[in-house]
């Protein structure tokens, strides 16, 4: 069977299937299977699918998922991924402009990835992957459903990505990192007085909810969410979603946190000294934040994103609960952890400088 050639027939093809919703049309053929063992699965949305094994040619959306594979050692079978991955030069230094698959997981560029004859193509379950899948199952090139940022399902998700890339031992070892800090996590949190943790992303006066990765972060390193008893069902649908939720200050004043966690930027990048010093004194100025028992302690923390969502956030949880428990975690250093994510599992340099305090700021005098 021929590979797939996007050629002027199949542009309009394209062209009418990305006119949502379309009218029937016959499938183009698929890649030609590459030879190995059909597996079947079923994806973080309840499908059941079967592949062929080990996949030769995927396109990944979401950046976390485009990590486990790299941590496995399966990069090679990587042949497009989104803006995320091919923005980030010094972080993903194999991915070329070629490889530009979308501007993200609500984005995808059908023809680009149809040219890329993939075997299979990953979308996160808070994607428009409905979509996807029946455009792209069109051409006969499948949709997986997987959600690498879902900490509650890392080892799950990285023995199928095992599975699926013929890499059962990496995901083994992936896996045995992830275990040894989520058991250490849970081992040392028994009996804790939870604190409180107001915790916000870039935007100013946005939190997580319950349903996010991120709240789940906190809950692991022994924090409470003082926004985790929100639901969306009763909530205007203006104020957000469970990934960035507006609330008013006087909410954030009433649920009196002990900490607070600021989340910026998304960037492998280090950042600067100075940016922190900016982040750390805006939220401590904020009218009546004063009060907040978390200003009063200097328990207001700055965190990037990258060291927060690494390994499915497990060194992210770590770092919280070394902040809230220091005394139950004083021979524990996540910027170690985070070191041996980046150098070991991600083949690059850790570069460091991902998270910075008020107190710290205090103590050297560069913040009153």
């Amino acid at each position: 069977m021929p590979p797939i050639t996007v050629n002027s027939k199949r542009r309009r093809l394209l062209s009418g299937l990305l006119l949502w919703p379309a009218l029937p049309v016959s499938a183009a053929p698929a890649p030609p299977a590459a030879a190995g063992v059909s597996v079947s699965i079923r994806d973080d949305v309840g499908r059941d699918l079967t592949l062929r094994t080990p996949l030769q040619r995927t396109v990944i959306f979401n950046r976390y998922t485009t990590e486990f594979v790299r941590a496995i050692g399966a990069m090679q079978a990587v042949v497009g991924v989104d803006i995320d991955a091919a923005k980030s030069h010094r972080y993903w230094p194999g991915v070329t402009n070629a490889m530009f698959a979308g501007q993200g997981q609500s984005s995808p560029n059908f023809e680009a990835i149809v040219a890329m004859r993939p075997d299979a193509v990953f979308f996160p379950r808070n994607s428009d992957w409905q979509k996807a899948a029946t455009v792209l199952g069109r051409f006969g090139i499948p949709v997986v459903v997987l959600t690498a940022w879902d900490v509650l399902k890392h080892e799950e998700n990285v023995s199928l990505l095992g599975r699926l890339y013929g890499r059962s031992q990496q995901a083994a070892n992936l896996n045995a990192f992830y275990r040894r800090y989520r058991n250490l996590l849970a081992q040392r949190l028994q009996g804790v007085v939870r604190k409180r943790v107001y915790i916000e992303e870039v935007g100013n006066y946005k939190t997580l909810l319950k349903g996010s990765g991120w709240h789940d972060m906190v809950e692991l390193g022994g924090g409470h969410n003082v926004f985790g008893d929100i639901t969306l069902f009763d909530q205007s649908s203006a104020r957000g979603s469970v990934q960035g939720f507006s609330v008013d200050p006087e909410e954030i004043l009433a649920r009196r946190p002990d900490v607070i966690i600021k989340l910026q930027p998304g960037q492998y990048e280090s950042h600067s000294r100075a940016f922190s010093i900016q982040v750390l004194q805006s939220i401590a100025a904020r009218p009546g934040f004063e009060q907040l028992p978390a200003t009063r302690s200097g328990q207001i923390y700055h965190m990037s994103y990258y060291l927060a969502s690494a390994c499915s956030k497990i060194v992210g949880a770590l770092q919280i609960a070394c902040w809230l428990y220091p005394e139950r975690f004083a021979d524990i250093a996540p910027e170690r952890v985070m070191r041996t994510w980046l150098e070991q599992f991600q083949q690059v340099p850790a570069l460091g400088g991902y998270t910075v305090s008020l107190a710290a700021l205090r103590k050297s005098g560069d913040v009153r």
